[in-house]
């Protein structure tokens, strides 16, 4: 009998311990492409993407300038294996692995990291810049071509 309850017990705390990292990588953010972000597209896009943004001023000659806080995310199926994984390992280690995986789920995680929307009077994109990144959206504007390429 009193095998019975320590097993009973042991099995409880096992199922009752998981948790933390399952839950962490089961509730990672989506995986945001900062590529897809282009010139035209609307302000309400960009927000439905990334959030409400934490900063918006709006200028003078009506334009508007954003910033945006946000984790890169992982694809869903990547944040389903990991969870499943947690789940299982916590399971056979009798909960000793959320030790390795709850720091592990927060390196995953990732960096925060912030961008810079620019929209013009319409609120329809023009540039959508990731610092220490390059521009990922821009407007185009027409180019006058240079002196020497009018002469050829």
């Amino acid at each position: 009998m009193k095998t019975v309850m320590l097993t009973f017990g042991m099995v409880s705390i096992s199922l009752l311990s998981q948790g933390c990292s399952v839950y962490m990588a089961g509730t990672q953010p989506p995986k945001v492409d900062v590529a897809t972000f282009e010139a035209g597209m609307s302000r309400d896009q960009v927000i439905s993407k990334l959030g409400v943004p934490v900063s918006s001023t709006k200028h003078e000659d009506g334009t508007r300038t954003d910033i945006f806080e946000f984790y890169r995310g992982s694809a869903t199926g990547w944040k389903v294996g990991r969870a499943t994984f947690n789940a299982l390992a916590d399971v056979f280690t009798i909960g000793l692995w959320e030790v390795v995986a709850t720091p592990t789920e927060m390196i995953i995680k990732g960096d925060k990291v912030t961008a810079r929307a620019e929209f013009n009077k319409d609120d329809m994109l023009k540039e959508f810049v990731v610092p220490k990144s390059e521009k990922v959206a821009k407007e185009e504007t027409p180019k006058s071509p240079a002196p020497d390429e009018e002469m050829k």
